[in-house]
């Protein structure tokens, strides 16, 4: 009983100061940024990944698929967890691998377009 109330508490309590101490450092860092005089244009969310939404789906779909063909190797071969573990990093790291080569060639694509306007 004592050590469920210890570990739930612990558990509050890292999750407490994880929070203030990502907000500390953000402030620290923004009123760094003001005295020195620059924007906190790095700070957008919107400036970054505008394809966040298809790496997050190309991602979890190929999870899906790996738990899937995991599940199917594992009936066949008889390994328990092995197969499925195996089969979920490797489709995720291939749909990972994939979004980055997409996104290559479209930044390719849009910096031969801007050079053939000028």
């Amino acid at each position: 009983m004592a050590t469920e109330i210890i570990g739930i508490t612990g558990f509050f309590i890292t999750m407490i100061v994880l929070v203030v101490t990502y907000f500390k450092t953000r402030h620290t860092e923004r009123m760094a940024l003001i005295n020195s005089g620059r924007t906190a244009k790095i700070f957008d969310v919107n400036a970054g990944e505008s394809n966040s939404a298809l790496k997050m789906g190309l991602f979890l779909l190929s999870i899906g698929l790996g738990l899937l063909i995991g599940m199917i190797v594992d009936n066949m071969l008889g390994t328990e967890p092995t197969g499925v573990f195996v089969s979920i990093l490797v489709l995720g790291g291939l749909s990972l691998i994939l979004y980055h080569s997409y996104i290559e060639r479209n930044r390719k694509a849009e910096h031969i377009d801007t050079e053939e306007l000028l």
